[in-house]
């Protein structure tokens, strides 16, 4: 039977498809978003600040995201996957919802750029000379360095990053390997900031994000003058073309030095700067990656031992005797980070029927640390930088086949000069805008 309203019934399907349709279009996109595990009571000032309070952990503490990139904090909801996850580094996936982001996954922070083993993207753009140059070009005898880096102008922490660069460019041309860095800077950005800071190998301008996009590195949560930027870190490709290397951290204000790039690279020149100890059973030797810091930045010391043939020490974790141990006094303006040992050797006791892990030979302890980026310790840097003297001991217990010497406990010493970051700007006109 027809319907005596067809009118009415016809206006009220239209608007049941229209809201229909309004609903399915204002849907929440599903996005992602990367940052450090707050607690929910810090600002975003605070967490710029890398203010203690916003790492500390408090019994029923709600936890958030600072975002690093924008510098907002964002709610999460719900709490269960934020759990135990303080202070690290992370992609929250989900939906926004004001300022609360409906949490659908949680993850560390995600692998930047494009892998190992990929063939290295062909590319072509200017230099601060404004000379045209493509990978080809920029390719050593054994390969070349790619810094990709947020900004030579708003940026001290990828200043600083550059100009200690420049400092190890030297040392990676004695080993057969150009440099080059990439940003989304104009040519005249380079230009002023490589002139004043006296910046003699390649940057090259990519201001389309062209490169960045191909290398996969772009930080697509920048927005307004930042917009473009890529996210920093180190590619090393082969003289085929090919990615043997990639060093990217996660926290921006992180950045490892040229000198720690080259000791990646290449683990026997690890040490810029080189010293002897006296110690006894063994031949002691400190070393460090640089000798001038700024913050934020990774410092790598070490150790390097050689033992006399016959003699061991024993490796961490061995029970039931000394192991070796590198061990570095508190240091208030540095992070510690896990002490590197080298892979151990099984050495069976055949008068004690035991198979213990122990270090032979020559071998290297290395200590990584991270200079404080805080802005209350960046801040207060004099022009002339601040001098730092990092203590600690090597503790051992040095064997051979008939006897085990007394443990002893040498004094080491690092000594390390802090200079401040670079904070001066190019020129109004010359600016992102």
């Amino acid at each position: 039977m027809m319907s005596r309203y067809p009118l009415i019934g016809a206006i009220a399907l239209a608007l049941v498809a229209t809201f229909a349709h309004a609903g399915q279009g204002s849907a929440a996109k599903a996005e992602s978003w990367s940052g450090v595990i707050v607690n929910a009571a810090c600002t975003a000032d605070e967490a710029f600040a890398e203010a203690p309070k916003c790492t500390a952990a408090a019994p029923g503490e709600l936890l958030a995201l600072y975002d690093d990139t924008i510098r907002q904090v964002y709610a999460l909801d719900p709490q269960d996957q934020a759990k135990g996850r303080l202070g690290d580094s992370v992609t929250v996936s989900g939906t926004l919802d004001n300022n609360t982001i409906h949490v659908t996954s949680i993850q560390p922070f995600a692998q930047v750029g494009l892998n190992v083993g990929q063939k290295a993207p062909a590319f072509s753009a200017r230099d601060q000379f404004g000379a045209e140059q493509s990978l080809d070009s920029l390719k050593g005898a054994k390969g070349t360095v790619l810094l990709f880096y947020r900004s030579a102008d708003w940026c001290p922490y990828c200043k600083g990053q550059l100009i200690q660069l420049q400092a190890a460019k030297a040392r990676f041309e004695k080993q057969g390997i150009k440099l080059a860095g990439i940003s989304y800077d104009s040519v005249e950005i380079l230009k002023f900031f490589a002139g004043r800071r006296k910046i003699e190998f390649p940057l090259l301008s990519d201001p389309d994000s062209k490169i960045i996009r191909m290398y996969q590195v772009l930080n697509s949560e920048a927005i307004g003058p930042n917009q473009g930027m890529a996210r920093p870190g180190y590619f090393f490709i082969d003289p085929e073309g090919v990615i043997r290397e990639k060093f990217f951290e996660a926290k921006y204000r992180e950045r490892l030095t040229g000198n720690g790039v080259l000791a990646k690279l290449f683990p026997e020149l690890g040490e810029e700067v080189s010293d002897t100890v006296e110690a006894p059973h063994l031949q002691l030797a400190v070393g460090q990656s640089d000798r001038i810091g700024v913050p934020g930045n990774l410092v790598t010391l070490s150790a390097k031992i050689k033992l006399p043939a016959d003699v061991h020490v024993y490796a961490p974790g061995t029970k039931g005797y000394k192991p070796i141990r590198l061990v570095i006094d508190p240091l208030p303006d540095f992070e510690l980070r896990q002490a590197d040992y080298p892979r151990a050797k099984i050495l069976y006791l055949p008068a004690i029927k035991e198979r213990v892990p122990v270090f032979e030979g020559t071998f290297r302890i290395r200590q990584e640390l991270k200079v404080n980026s805080m802005t209350a310790f960046s801040g207060a840097i004099a022009t002339d930088g601040k001098p730092v003297t990092i203590n600690g001991t090597l503790e051992y217990q040095a064997c051979d086949s008939k006897i085990c010497y007394l443990p002893a406990s040498v004094p080491v010493t690092w000594n390390l000069q802090i200079v401040p970051l670079d904070r001066q700007r190019a020129p109004d006109d010359i600016r992102h805008k």
